[in-house]
């Protein structure tokens, strides 16, 4: 984001619309209320008009530690410059990938609740944010998150039972496919009958992966920064719950069923990133040139329908590529495919190693050399930061071709002692 682009979504826009809203608009709340606390209320209309479904749809699962290679330099170094031992901790965990998550999903349904933004704010009758369902709350680093205006549009109203599809960053392709679109996963094992969604349609893929799945444009209600709807009946399920088995299920059941499975997937795939302008792979001709005696084909997934991205990686025998939104697709792939994910030792995340894991894929993470050029950042404090990278080629190439034959991959345990220590202390 620019400085100027910044300027005007934080600055300037909220004092233009609360400017707009100041006689038309409804004050933005500030109270909150849990699902829980909402639906079991004994005060005032106790339970008349709202009801809570609950469900355990992501059961608790261990996933093993993942094998590393690559710059383990560097995730040392990195361990050095983290202020806080808890800190560490996380960042050696997220690294390592081992753990066991588990979450209860639920659906709350409210007569006149209503819901603003492409976000989905979810606010009750009684004016509170319900959490655990709302796509923002006040402390939100969203730089149009409305809750940090004075007011909203006045609310307009929508029959029938209106079904929350979004999240806080829907206009990202791995925060819809993976908190989005699993909302209708929880919305069918409720049973609920629904009339219409609220979803926003402003990106290309929002589109097609509704279309996809099934849901009529007609009974759409677009969400957009500008909308705020009180609903007949309002349906908001759970969404900020971690990659959970039942959501890379739901994404390959509904979204791969058409495709023919008889054949052994074939295809060897680099995603680059040469064209996002961040977190990229600086010498990305040169690695690719070393993969392509292997067999491999480079794919810029930002140019493709999302049909033909999911088409692609369910032939998918290997999937190499960076870090970043493009790899959501090996939800797509099918069990026994390999995974090699590139990332820079900054940015400690094991999501996609997740999926794989739910997916039965072969993983392997790569850490590449940081990059400190015009993209580069880092906080010491939450030890969360993120570069553009660098791959020796040639080393690179090897192994990948191990990986292609079914060798022993590296592990946690060859990284330096040094780091366990540091992380104790």
């Amino acid at each position: 984001m620019s400085k100027i682009t910044g300027f005007w979504k934080r600055t300037l826009r909220p004092a233009v619309l609360n400017a707009l809203r100041y006689r038309t608009g409804v004050p933005v709340p500030r109270a909150t209320v849990s699902a829980e606390a909402y639906a079991g209320d004994a005060g005032g209309r106790a339970n008349r008009g709202r009801r809570i479904v609950t469900m355990s749809l992501s059961p608790s699962e261990p996933i093993p530690a993942r094998t590393v290679s690559g710059a383990l330099e560097h995730v040392e170094h990195t361990l050095t410059r983290i202020a806080h031992g808890g800190a560490r901790a996380d960042y050696l965990g997220q690294l390592q990938g081992a753990h066991a998550s588990r979450a209860e999903e639920f659906v709350m349904v409210v007569d006149g609740g209503r819901v603003a933004h492409d976000s989905g704010a979810v606010i009750t009758p009684d004016d509170r944010v319900l959490l655990g369902a709302t796509g923002v709350v006040e402390q939100t680093d969203l730089p149009t998150n409305p809750l940090h205006l004075k007011y909203l549009p006045r609310a307009t109203p929508v029959e029938g039972c209106l079904a929350v599809v979004t999240c806080s960053m829907p206009y990202n392709y791995y925060h819809w496919l993976m908190e989005a679109l699993p909302r209708l996963a929880i919305y069918e094992q409720a049973a609920l009958s629904i009339d219409r969604y609220y979803a926003p349609l402003n990106t290309r893929f929002q589109r097609e992966t509704l279309d996809l799945l099934g849901i009529d444009r007609n009974r759409i209600e677009r969400a957009t920064r500008n909308r705020h709807v009180v609903a007949e009946q309002l349906a908001a399920s759970s969404w900020d719950s971690p990659v959970a088995r039942f959501k890379t299920d739901f994404l390959h059941r509904r979204l791969t069923s058409h495709l023919d499975g008889s054949k052994p997937p074939s295809l060897r795939i680099f995603v680059s990133r040469r064209n996002r302008g961040k977190r990229v792979l600086v010498n990305d001709n040169e690695i690719f040139a070393a993969l392509t005696p292997l067999g491999f084909r480079r794919f810029d997934l930002e140019t493709m329908a999302v049909a033909d991205q999911i088409a692609l990686f369910h032939k998918a025998e290997c999937v190499v590529g960076p870090h970043g939104a493009g790899l959501t697709n090996i939800v797509f792939c099918r069990a026994g495919a390999k995974v090699l994910e590139i990332n820079n030792p900054y940015r400690a995340t094991s999501i996609f190693y997740a999926m794989a894991h739910y997916r039965k894929l072969d993983y392997h993470l790569h850490v590449a050399d940081p990059v400190h050029d015009s993209f580069f950042h880092f906080d010491a404090t939450k030890g969360f930061g993120d570069s553009n990278m660098r791959v020796r080629p040639a080393a690179f190439a090897a192994l990948v071709r191990d990986f292609l034959e079914g060798k022993s991959m590296p592990s946690m345990p060859s990284m330096p002692n040094a780091i366990a220590s540091r992380t104790a202390a």
